[in-house]
């Protein structure tokens, strides 16, 4: 069963502002330069992506785009990439870095894209938000891919440390939060591989591939975010994201040694539109 995360209205409400804090200080093309670096040298996907779009040539959706640092780094592979997001704030920024790059504020699960107009669409940890379900928004990419296009698609894992460890502090804390009659809004869901399957099935997808998604260490995503969540602080290292200090490493390489997929960020998908 996936797990439907609630948090106090105020915080969930600055969570479309976590952009701001992605490579301060940094401007222009040299923006992008940094996030590439970030992607080639911590992101697990990375590999899957050279994999599947290193050919170059194809014409890729980001659905979801934010400022853009996962088109960037497509482009870099030799494809075109089209960003899509509703939010003004992360496009405004991602024009004055680079204004050349193709962003669309739009709905995603209503975008102003002609049907089968993508070799690949990528949505990476957007689809959980919607309280109703993926289910719209897979429909959306799939109308807008080719036949047999590529659906490379991210959401929060219900893993094992969520489920045992993680999930019930947060029910915990929500149980005190509403005893205290504070303002709750949803703000994800965590998904098993079984619902994920089953989403992209309804969908009209076939799944080709299945991953964790996560860091390399020493960074971690998953584990970060969740110790973050329930607050518990392990000496961070704030002037590298996502690194713990000593302590905190040997904790997360600790639970690391249960399996990837016991503490992983997220479960990664990358499926065809059968048409």
């Amino acid at each position: 069963m996936s797990f439907k995360q609630y948090l106090p209205a105020h915080v969930a409400a600055g969570l479309d502002e976590t952009y701001k804090a992605e490579a301060p200080g940094v401007t222009g093309k040299a923006y992008y330069d940094q996030h590439v670096a970030i992607i080639e040298g911590h992101e697990m996907a990375a590999a899957i992506f050279k994999e599947f779009l290193g050919q170059g040539g194809m014409r890729i959706l980001e659905s979801g785009c934010g400022t853009g640092r996962w088109m960037a780094y497509f482009e870099r592979l030799g494809n075109r990439a089209v960003g899509v997001d509703d939010s003004w704030g992360p496009l405004r920024v991602a024009r004055q870095h680079d204004a050349q790059m193709n962003f669309i504020r739009a709905n995603a699960l209503f975008t102003p894209l002609k049907p089968g107009s993508f070799d690949a669409v990528y949505s990476s940890y957007v689809a959980e938000h919607f309280e109703d379900g993926p289910e719209q928004l897979f429909r959306e990419i799939h109308r807008v891919l080719k036949p047999g296009g590529l659906f490379f698609v991210v959401v929060p894992f219900n893993n094992l440390f969520r489920r045992l460890v993680v999930n019930p502090i947060q029910q915990a804390l929500c149980a005190y939060w509403r005893w205290r009659k504070r303002p709750l809004a949803f703000t994800e869901y965590r998904y098993t591989q079984q619902e994920m399957t089953g989403f992209l099935a309804r969908a009209g997808f076939r799944i080709l591939r299945v991953a964790p998604d996560d860091f390399i260490l020493p960074w971690t995503k998953g584990l970060f975010v969740d110790f973050c969540d329930v607050g518990i602080f392990f000496d961070y290292l704030p002037q590298r994201p996502y690194e713990f200090g000593q302590r905190g490493l040997r904790a997360v390489r600790l639970i690391r040694k249960l399996g990837l997929w016991r503490s992983c960020a997220g479960i990664f998908y990358v499926a065809r539109a059968e048409k």
